[in-house]
């Protein structure tokens, strides 16, 4: 070698060089590679899982709701010989809803008949009434028992009266009456509303995971019975925990404790529906039923891809060697004159950083050297690229994700508001980011009252989303008392005991008397609510009943009374609305805001709202708006 010219020798060297770097090049592609794809798939898988379980919780959330509804009613219905009335639009509405069964005991008096059944069959709604309980069959029977067992409302397992008939499962809710002065409640007979799982096999059948879409899904019941699976025989003759040993290792994988826990996982096993091929097992728990949701992928079939672009990449390395191996060779050739120029400036460009060590003077190795030290510094910039590139894609995602589960938390369908309700109601909420920290909601607790709140979270970004999302269903659950001021003290105390990271919330309670009119409001920290009334004139409620909730334990709340007359305008706001800055930087303040009411021009809640939305736009400019703004107006 040493007596080869330099040429040939420089040729030998560099090509040298460039084979080590792509075979590094190629190994560090394939680790990132083969990660990224697993992380694709399993992101997929999670993507899926998610439409899945979201799918599922729609359903059994309604189903549940409906069956506490027709509890809390029937008996009305009952006394009047309406049941069928009520039942049977229910049936039709929710074409995932087979039957409804209605037990009530003797003891109730004043009725013709206890028990009612309504049903669907042939695409018709039918309906019987009797003194009798009824069932599909004696599995139901049975199932429905060991949940009245349990002295409390719940779900059965899945189960099926007939071998081709659809997989169910039903809810039972227990009918309640109060019993005597203390109004105790009683037990008095049960709601059984039978939702079929049908709509729901389909949909988890049409998914696909991966690129050659040969993956598939399923749903496990909480004893392990397949409750929807590709193979239909498999439904409900098949279970996760008496499978065969070829199928997983039972010593490492316990299936038991991954439902008990409802835990998530990836695990390998050979799946028996694809002939035992090696597979990529993802599953997931339905926090709702406990029903466990499984993603099967082959192994060959994950890395396939992978496999076949290294294999292009091996080919083009391998042209690419040769032809820079000739070229060298050609190049260094008519280049050996002016080596040391092409040195000189190769010194320069490995100096430019400052942390170079290049100290030789022989050429040929500062070559050498200055080509490996390009070589770390561009291997460096592409790692950190590829990092930070996928660092915002998932923050991104996070964010998304983050806004679509609060946008579905947030009441936008006002429609359901009619004359009859006696309350006309309207809002427009508008995050300052991609999440927000407002909150407003509106309900009626009994045929008298509506509750309707509106607040806001110390905080911004997500974390403030998720303690709003928290706070909203803390309040509401809470909204059972008719006076306000123990909604907030109620709903302050238990927002202190989850409270980790120190977030607190302004708000404001309002219930409404839609009969007599009269408003009992408590005011926690929050903006002034104001009162049109229907002569123009202003009635600000801007005292504070107490300190925002979340801060300190058992804290005392007073609340407050006003009359609301006919036609009277309640506004609700949050700050965003009165700290908004124009192009000047000079706030809208709570007095413009006011005579911005004052001066709209208006026939109904909606396009008051809509109107003054177009106003504070029109004063904030081409500024950016810097805080959540939630307005909320509610008409007697």
């Amino acid at each position: 070698m040493i007596n080869k010219s330099i040429s040939y020798r420089l040729s030998i060297y560099v090509s040298f060089a460039v084979i080590i770097v792509f075979i590094a090049f190629n190994s560090v592609f394939y680790v990132f590679e083969r990660r990224l794809i697993k992380e694709n798939i399993e992101n997929q898988a999670i993507g899926e899982s998610l439409k899945i379980i979201r799918q599922v919780e729609k359903l059994v959330v309604s189903t549940r709701e409906v069956t506490s509804n027709i509890s809390d009613q029937i008996i009305y219905y009952g006394m009047h010989n309406d049941a069928d009335i009520f039942l049977n639009p229910l049936v039709d509405r929710y074409p995932y809803i087979n039957a409804i069964h209605v037990n009530i005991d003797s003891s109730v008096t004043n009725l013709n008949n206890h028990n009612f059944f309504s049903y669907r069959e042939d695409s018709k709604i039918w309906f019987n009434r009797s003194n009798k309980s009824y069932y599909d069959c004696e599995m139901e029977k049975e199932m429905v028992e060991q949940v009245l067992k349990q002295n409390s409302d719940g779900w059965t397992e899945p189960f099926r009266c007939s071998e081709d008939g659809p997989v169910v499962v039903s809810y039972i809710a227990h009918i309640q009456i109060p019993d005597g002065e203390n109004e105790t409640l009683t037990k008095v007979g049960e709601v059984i509303c039978e939702l079929s799982l049908l709509e729901l096999s389909d949909s988890i059948n049409a998914v696909k995971i991966g690129d050659n879409n040969k993956g598939y899904a399923f749903l496990v019941s909480q004893n392990g019975d397949f409750i929807t699976h590709p193979n239909k025989d498999w439904i409900l003759n098949r279970n996760l925990l008496n499978l065969s040993d070829g199928v997983y290792d039972k010593n490492e994988i316990n299936i038991k404790e991954i439902i008990a826990n409802q835990s998530t996982g990836i695990v390998i096993a050979y799946s028996e529906f694809i002939d035992y091929q090696k597979s990529w097992v993802y599953y997931t728990p339905i926090k709702e039923t406990g029903w466990l949701l499984v993603f099967v992928l082959p192994y060959n079939e994950l890395f396939q891809p992978l496999y076949i672009m290294l294999l292009k990449l091996l080919f083009l390395s391998v042209i690419g060697i040769l032809i820079i191996y000739f070229a060298i060779t050609l190049i260094t050739n008519k280049l050996v004159e002016p080596l040391s120029t092409v040195t000189t400036q190769l010194k320069k460009f490995s100096n430019l950083s400052g942390r170079s060590t290049i100290n030789t003077l022989n050429e040929v190795k500062l070559i050498s050297e200055s080509l490996d030290y390009i070589k770390g510094w561009y291997k460096d910039y592409q790692a950190s690229q590829y990092k930070e590139k996928k660092k915002s894609i998932r923050q991104l995602q996070d964010l998304e994700q983050a806004s679509e589960i609060q946008q579905s938390l947030v009441r936008t369908n006002f429609s359901s508001f009619s004359e009859d309700s006696g309350i006309d109601l309207f809002a427009i909420y508008r995050p300052a980011n991609i999440v927000s920290g407002d909150l407003f909601d509106y309900f009626f607790k009994d045929e008298d009252n509506i509750v309707f709140t509106i607040g806001d979270v110390s905080g911004k970004g997500v974390p403030a989303a998720i303690f709003m999302s928290i706070a909203q269903t803390i309040i509401k659950g809470n909204a059972t008392v008719k006076r306000a001021k123990n909604i907030v003290k109620k709903a302050s105390s238990e927002i202190y005991t989850n409270n980790q990271h120190q977030f607190f919330l302004t708000l404001f309670v309002g219930v409404l008397n839609v009969k007599t009119g009269v408003l009992n409001y408590c005011n926690a920290a929050h903006t002034s609510t104001l009162i049109l009334k229907q002569n123009k004139e202003i009635i600000e409620l801007n005292k504070s009943d107490g300190l925002p909730l979340g801060l300190y334990p058992d804290k005392e709340y007073s609340d407050r009374k006003i009359q609301i007359e006919k036609g009277d305008i309640i506004i609700l706001f949050t700050d965003g609305i009165t700290e908004l800055l124009d192009n000047d930087k000079k706030f809208l303040g709570i007095d413009n805001f006011i005579q911005f009411i004052v001066d709209t021009k208006f026939g109904s809640v909606k396009e008051l709202v809509i109107e003054l939305e177009k106003k504070i736009d029109e004063f904030r400019g081409e500024a950016k708006q810097i805080d959540d703004i939630t307005l909320f107006a509610i008409q007697y």
